[in-house]
């Protein structure tokens, strides 16, 4: 890509960070790939976005400006008591009133830009904008980073998880027991299908997924191309909505610079084993599987208990509300032997520091597009303990990366228990050679790379609409 000028761009997601820092994890991606592909291409990207807890309206930086719109309520009882978040945009009433709104604003921006500029949508709540700017003739660009399809299958697993059993029923659980786990995948195909017409019957809200695998239906078949945040998401894309299989793209995130400094909020003892976990506590990342691998630990081998030591950066998460969390948290604090410390959320400088100070990342995730923590931890040398979710397995390889088998739900917790304790017959100079792979393995994954797979994805839909 060179420093030539290009026509603009129409950026439009759900949440936009603050320019002054990165924001969370997914927010860090659009800020990322966003500020190189304007820097790389002379590109001025408008961001249109929601505007949660005291954002700025408007922010502008070098070839980047960001407008965002308040989240319109139905009524003053949909409105969080303290101020906007992410969890308002849940209930589909608001949904439905949010999209209406940011679909009129959208077309207001890219009409007053004036010429047809490429529409780069993140997140399907931008459905109905993109589906209006299509019909006006402007190349459209969807960025999947979630899979609602893949969602309904955890809650389908759910029947036959053990550490999850105690869960209240659902009706995606129920049916779960109805259906052999082979049957699964093709009844998510089929729902996944047909969705866009189930939606349209008068259903509960306790039916909120079905509209969302509608709207995601119908967003994916809206736009030109398909970019979807690594190659074995692809995959899984192509699996539950092969209709669009052959407009669908990848790309990989980039690493950043590692950490300056490394910390941990422990005395360095160099005999213990310095586990770290990051991210929100939700049933897609799996902490109840950490928990319950960690208790199973310490009963087995007290021995090896002794010797780790567990920190976890984050706090609780939009999917599985409070009563998940509190479940994880007071299992984890009745950790005897483990020396377990919770930092809550800490500044994206802060985590690089932990991590750098870190031997190793635990990433146990049922439901996973790409893993950013993870191309973080590799650049801070850490090694890396997780799951063979989608994204994690295009990452994570040996020596210093090692991958849990977690397509059966039954035998989760145990893969935690097995990869910890191989952790832990780890010499320190196995530890260390092991890190320093992984750094290396980090300098493969750029910002730049991955804003030019963009560039590339919006530059065809373009040529599709000339």
């Amino acid at each position: 890509m060179g420093a030539e000028k290009k026509t603009d761009v129409l950026l439009l997601t759900i949440n936009f960070p603050e320019m002054v820092s990165d924001g969370t994890q997914r927010g860090s991606y659009l800020f990322k790939v966003a500020r190189t592909l304007s820097e790389e291409t002379g590109t001025r990207i408008q961001v249109l976005c929601f505007r949660f807890r005291n954002q700025e309206p408007f922010e502008e930086l070098d070839g980047l400006s960001v407008r965002r719109i308040e989240i319109p309520y139905k009524s003053k009882n949909d409105m969080s008591p303290e101020s906007p978040k992410w969890e308002d945009l849940i209930p589909p009433e608001t949904h439905r009133c949010a999209l209406s709104e940011f679909a009129e604003r959208a077309c207001q921006l890219a009409d007053t830009i004036g010429h047809t500029v490429p529409v780069w949508c993140h997140e399907m709540i931008t459905y109905s904008a993109a589906a209006e700017l299509r019909k006006r003739g402007y190349p459209v660009v969807c960025v999947l980073h979630a899979l609602c399809a893949q969602d309904l299958m955890q809650r389908l697993e759910m029947a036959d998880d053990p550490v999850r059993s105690k869960f209240p029923r659902t009706i995606a659980s129920i049916t779960g027991a109805l259906l052999t786990s082979k049957l699964r995948p093709s009844f998510v195909r089929v729902l996944t299908q047909s969705a866009p017409l189930i939606s349209k019957l008068p259903l509960p809200d306790s039916l909120e997924l079905l509209y969302k695998l509608a709207m995601e239906s119908m967003w994916m078949n809206t736009a030109h191309v398909l970019v979807a945040v690594s190659p074995s998401f692809a995959d899984s894309v192509a699996l539950y909505h092969p209709d669009v299989k052959s407009k669908l793209r990848s790309c990989m995130a980039g690493a950043p610079e590692p950490s300056s400094q490394s910390s941990w909020p422990l005395p360095m003892r160099g005999e213990r084993l310095k586990l770290v976990m990051v991210g929100r506590v939700s049933l897609h990342k799996g902490w109840d599987y950490a928990a319950e691998a960690l208790k199973n630990i310490e009963s087995k081998n007290p021995a090896g208990a002794e010797r780790l030591e567990f920190v976890t950066i984050g706090g609780l998460g939009d999917y599985g509300g409070g009563e998940y969390g509190k479940r994880v948290y007071k299992s984890l604090r009745e950790l005897k032997k483990i020396t377990y410390v919770s930092l809550g959320h800490l500044p994206h400088e802060d985590v690089m520091e932990i991590m750098s100070g870190a031997d190793a990342l635990l990433l146990p995730s049922a439901l996973e597009s790409f893993g950013l923590v993870i191309v973080e931890a590799m650049a801070n040398g850490c090694m890396v303990l997780a799951s063979d979710a989608d994204g994690l397995r295009d990452l994570v390889k040996a020596p210093w990366g090692m991958l849990m088998n977690f397509r059966d739900p039954e035998k989760r917790a145990s893969e935690i228990e097995r990869g910890i304790l191989q952790l832990l017959s780890l010499s320190r100079e196995e530890i260390h050679s092991r890190g320093e792979e992984a750094r290396k393995a980090a300098r493969a994954y750029s910002w730049k790379k991955c804003a030019g797979a963009h560039a590339a994805a919006l530059e065809e839909a373009r040529r599709l609409c000339s």
